[in-house]
């Protein structure tokens, strides 16, 4: 990962300092910019920013970041300041006066392809992009120079300045749940970038900012296909690629399932997919294509072209379709995956779509089809391995636009360099059809049609003008025709009786790559519909029943104009090649083209199809029963066709018999009989008919060979020990082949640990003993029981491979022996962690205390594991969890069995009771107390612990003579305020509380008396102290002149306005007081004047 970020940042580093930029480039190209060949292939425009002229001979250009010299100007091309040019990635691979092609195409959406510049030096990048999709026959490009700010194009100017771009597209919305198959209505959420408006259509159709806002969920109640796209307010962004999906609802399925819609324009008046599919207009509309698997989860989906499949049929009401993603239009480049059973290959561009064809079900002639054959004959051609090219089939429903289809077949398609190249290495053909009359299928850019009718006239007539009884000419041939192919073309037609070939649907091809794969001519299978007596004898043999003559289509002439027939009548003249095309009869007639294997091989299709057949009659019509007879139809022909073959053959060539062959292995050995059967003795004896007159072949190829015998009632001469010979059969034989056997004796250790897979084969009982021919593979599978894992193998005479210590080895066989597998039982892991880590705790497992951790311990498959979460002072168990499954999500019970069977990690959660003091204090002694949560406290300082988070009341009582003051605390918040008495705190730390009470000492002192005016009111100047323990008191008055007139140390004595016995005048008289508690000592001194009224 270090290595390619670094490439990354290297390449567009680079760039800004290069002359030469990659100025635009579109891999969108669909139909807007023509080559000079007037096709839309891939571009990318280079310009010269620099001020003087470049010559690109010897620069690179590569889609790849492994490979910069992929391509390369190899003459000059000039480039001046200020110009623009356009190479197309073509894969052409030239240059010309009129344009320069690489090597290699672009696909914009396969997320991996660059367009890198790279200097002649090989190594030095002059500027490269990263190759992201844009929607069709749109570019991306810089914006401007000074910046290298790239944008998005949807009107690209190839060789041209960049004008009018975007900065990018919306956001893709995306849907919630995913699309797939639900018994029920579902509401699904569309969602984006918030800053974006949504819009949807759930017809099929392409969406835009005309059709449905959307607003909310959207309930779905039947199937339907739903598409979003996203708008920005902001006018340099362009609308969102196009999110779509299909919910299926209150389906099942057991095959495939295809969903495809399309609408491109808002005119109903155009016709567009469902005119395709359901109106048979011959159009080519673009449109959505979801393949789903059964369970309704995505396989993989794409947009792409969509166009006719099928002659006859397509007057049917249901139609099949030619499809081709289009990674043109920027949603993918083919659909990904293994879509074909058997098949290996996992990416298709093309699909062939049909109903099957002229044996659909119900609208066949006479509602006669099957709905199988041209899968079934493709199929079981593939299933023998035949000679030849097929369409594999993968069976599927469809929907159209939402609404059910019928039942449907994926085809594989033959003629398409994609499917050339995979299999065989071969991106150039030459490939010819014959429908009515004959063509070049131009596959190969730049490909002549004279070319390869020529290739094709000079084997045929060589064949056809010299004599190929001559083994040298014939030799010839072999090296430029599959004779092989020829052959099985002919008996797989002749056993199905095809009354629809030759003249129509013939497809034959070879490859032209020098070192691909392939070059010799051989046959491709196309439409297989008109077989088994079904459909017109549109090629007119002279039979088209269960007995017709194998050797019927010698008879038709140059059928098809192409010499099909006559090279085979010419070919037949050759020895070699009639000894091959009787054996491969036989070896075919008695194994794949038995009736037994044909009939099976089409049960096994039909099981397929069958649960969905209901559905497919309940849209078109007919009748469950009727389609069945229609399959059986087809076994009966079978079953009289092969009763028929093999008698009908002595009939039309030079051969005896048909004789019936037993071949007999004894003891443990191999043999190929015919080139075609590998008889041992898992598989003995081979039963089966062929033909006296030509050679039948017999090769040892395996054991201790000692001899073989012959039993017939006619006289063979043979030596009994070769081990490879022929045979021209006289009669009905047994021929045994006897070998000694090597014995292996199988043992488990210890026993009952385990079981051995011998060749996927289970043992689960020993000593096991199995014999074996020399040089035997033998295949060797460890099975340990629940409980035990693999230790090693062991013997006295053979190794192993890869390893003793593998559970899957290998080992020859060369003698007897003993083969032990050793087990050994398992053990697990097990940790127990605490958390949080600092919990003072002890866990207790099966009675032994644990209180240091992690704590790990390993235990034997089975042990039962007793656990118990005890809580300690200051720690309070919570609930347990287990990484692996022991506990499923959280378990609140402290307790835990289990019995062990995996390792695992088991955590158990404490919570921390956390306490904290709070002390208590009267201040000062005696003054009052407080009520605490009900917990009084009084004159001595009291300390009450309480868990962090409790809540606390307080309450302030003064003592007699006391008044609360305020609240004194360290750390917790009082609430309301400290000068409440009553407050309420949450404890979360230590604290210390002290209620402060005030003394009740207070003075009144009044500024005024009445002495001697007879009303008995104020006649005394009286001071009142308000204690509760009396006061030290002193007061002095003084007149103005500052003279002392009366004094006193006891409050409780009055003045009563004299001095000296004298009333004195009336007026103002000045004071100073002094009162100090006796309890307290609190003093209080007061100044101030008095006024005498009389």
């Amino acid at each position: 990962m270090r290595l390619l970020i670094f490439v990354v940042f290297t390449f567009f580093g680079l760039a800004s300092f290069s002359q030469i930029v990659i100025n635009e480039y579109s891999a969108a190209n669909y139909d807007g910019f023509n080559d000079n060949y007037g096709e839309n292939e891939d571009w990318f425009e280079l310009y010269n920013a620099s001020l003087f002229p470049i010559n690109l001979n010897g620069y690179y250009v590569s889609d790849k970041n492994n490979n910069l010299t992929k391509w390369q100007f190899t003459s000059d091309v000039n480039i001046n300041p200020n110009e623009h040019i356009v190479i197309y990635c073509s894969g052409r691979n030239e240059i010309n006066g009129v344009g320069i092609h690489t090597n290699f195409k672009l696909h914009q959406t396969k997320g991996n392809e660059w367009i890198i510049l790279t200097d002649p030096d090989g190594t030095t990048i002059i500027d490269s992009v990263f190759v992201k999709p844009c929607l069709t026959n749109s570019s991306r490009g810089r914006l401007n120079y000074t910046d290298n700010s790239k944008g998005v194009f949807i009107n690209p100017s190839p060789a041209n300045i960049n004008v009018g771009g975007y900065i990018e597209y919306a956001t893709k919305p995306s849907f919630s749940p995913m699309p797939g198959i639900y018994a029920n209505a579902v509401n699904v959420t569309i969602s984006t970038d918030p800053s974006l408006t949504i819009f949807y259509t759930i017809d099929g159709s392409l969406p835009d900012n005309t059709d449905n806002q959307y607003n909310g969920p959207i309930t779905i109640n039947n199937t339907t296909v739903l598409k979003a796209v996203a708008y920005s307010n902001d006018p340099n962004i362009l609308p969102s690629f196009m999110e779509f999906g299909t919910y299926f609802i209150g389906v099942t399925h057991t095959v495939k399932i295809l969903s495809i819609s399309g609408r491109e324009s808002d005119n109903l008046n155009n016709p567009e997919l469902y005119e395709l599919i359901a109106g048979g207009i011959q159009i080519e509309p673009n449109g959505t294509f979801e393949l789903y698997n059964q369970d309704g989860s995505l396989f993989d989906k794409a947009r792409g072209e969509f166009n006719e499949h099928g002659n006859d049929s397509w007057a049917y009401q249901q139609r099949g379709f030619d499809y081709i993603t289009r990674d043109q239009f920027g949603y993918n480049y083919a659909i990904k995956g293994e879509v074909f059973n058997d098949i290996d290959r996992d990416r298709f561009q093309r699909f062939i779509v049909k109903c099957a064809a002229n044996d659909n079900y119900p609208f066949a002639y006479g509602s006669s089809g099957a709905h199988i054959r041209d899968a079934y004959v493709q199929s079981l051609s593939q299933v023998a391995k035949l000679r030849l090219d097929e369409r594999s089939h993968e069976s599927c429903v469809m929907y159209l636009n939402g609404e059910y289809w019928g039942v449907y077949e994926l085809r594989e398609k033959v003629d398409d360099l994609d499917y050339t190249d995979k299999y065989y290495d071969q991106d150039s053909v030459a490939f010819l059809k014959t429908w009515g009359g004959t063509w070049v299928d131009v596959l190969t850019d730049g490909q002549n049609p004279n070319d390869v009718e020529n290739l094709w006239d000079d084997i045929r007539n060589y064949i056809t003008v010299n004599d190929m009884s001559i083994q040298a000419n014939y030799e010839y041939v072999k090296d430029r025709y599959n004779v092989g192919s020829l052959i099985d073309y002919f008996i797989l037609n002749s056993y199905i009786v095809n009354s629809d070939w030759l003249n129509w649907n013939t497809a034959w091809w070879r490859g032209l790559k020098e070192d691909g794969d392939k070059k010799k001519w051989r046959y491709a299978l196309w439409d297989m519909d008109n077989t088994f007596d079904h459909g017109a004898n549109y090629t007119g043999i002279p039979n088209d029943g269960p007995d017709a003559d194998p050797c019927d289509p010698e008879s038709l002439g140059n059928i098809g104009g192409q010499g099909h027939i006559p090279i085979w009548n010419a070919l037949i003249e050759n020895e070699e090649f009639f000894d091959n095309y009787i054996n491969r009869w036989s070896n075919l007639s008695n194994s794949y083209l038995s009736c037994e294997f044909m009939i099976a091989h089409l049960d096994s299709l039909i099981a397929i199809i069958e649960p969905e057949m209901q559905d497919q009659i309940d849209t078109w019509g007919g009748t469950y029963n009727e389609w069945m007879d229609n399959v059986n139809d087809m076994k009966e022909f079978m079953n009289e066709r092969c009763s028929f073959l093999n008698a009908s053959i002595v009939d039309c060539y030079d051969v005896e018999g048909p004789y019936n062959v037993n071949v007999v292995i004894e003891g443990s050995g191999e043999v190929n009989f015919n080139n075609f059967f590998d008889v041992n003795e898992s598989n003995t004896p081979l039963n089966g008919e062929f033909f006296g007159g030509i050679d039948i072949s017999f090769n040892v190829t395996d054991g201790n060979f000692s001899y073989f015998e012959i039993i017939s009632n006619e006289n063979y001469n043979y030596n009994a020990t070769d081990t490879d010979f022929s045979l021209e059969l006289l009669d009905d034989i047994t021929i045994v082949f006897y070998f000694d056997a090597n014995e292996i004796t199988f043992l488990v250790d210890p026993i009952g640990s385990g079981n051995i897979s011998i060749d996927g084969d289970l043992v689960s009982s020993f000593p096991y003993i199995q014999s074996y021919i020399d040089n035997s593979n033998v295949l060797l599978n460890a099975q340990p029981n629940p409980g035990w894992e693999m230790n090693f193998w062991s013997s006295t005479n053979h190794s192993f491979s890869p390893t003793t210590t593998n559970e899957n080895v290998s080992t020859v066989i060369n003698s007897n022996d003993t083969i032990v597998l050793h087990l050994n039982q398992k053990s697990y892991n097990l940790t127990y962690v605490v958390e949080p880590a600092n919990a003072l705790v002890d866990i207790e497992i099966n009675g032994n205390l644990i209180n240091t951790f992690p704590y790990s311990t390993n235990e034997f498959y089975g042990t039962n594991v007793s656990l118990e979460a005890k809580s300690n002072i200051g720690w309070e168990f919570l609930y347990m969890t287990s990484e692996n499954g022991y506990i499923a999500g959280q378990s609140i019970f402290p307790l835990l069995n289990f019995s062990v069977d995996k390792e695992d990690t088991i955590t158990i959660y404490y919570d921390e009771n956390i306490f904290y003091d709070i002390t208590y204090e009267i201040f000062p002694k005696g003054s009052g107390q407080i009520n605490a949560n009900n917990i009084y406290v009084g004159d001595t300082i009291e300390t009450i612990t309480y868990p962090l988070g409790e809540s606390l009341n307080l309450e302030a009582i003064a003592s007699q003579g006391w008044k609360f003051s305020h609240w004194d605390n360290n750390s917790n918040v009082l609430n309301p305020n400290k000068n409440q008495t009553n407050v309420n705190l949450v404890v979360e730390s230590t604290d210390g509380i002290v209620a402060n009470f005030s003394e009740i000492f207070e003075i009144f002192i009044p500024n005024s008396f009445t002495p001697s005016n007879n009303d008995n009111l104020h006649n005394t100047f009286n001071v009142s102290i308000f204690s509760t323990e009396g006061v030290k008191f002193e007061m002095k008055i003084f007149n103005r002149f500052g003279e002392s007139i009366f004094e006193s140390k006891d409050e409780s004595i009055s003045w009563d306005g004299t001095y000296n016995g004298i009333q004195v005048p009336a007026g103002v008289y000045m004071y100073l007081m002094s009162a100090e508690s006796n309890m307290t000592g609190n003093r209080i001194n007061k100044k101030g004047t008095i006024t005498i009224l009389r």
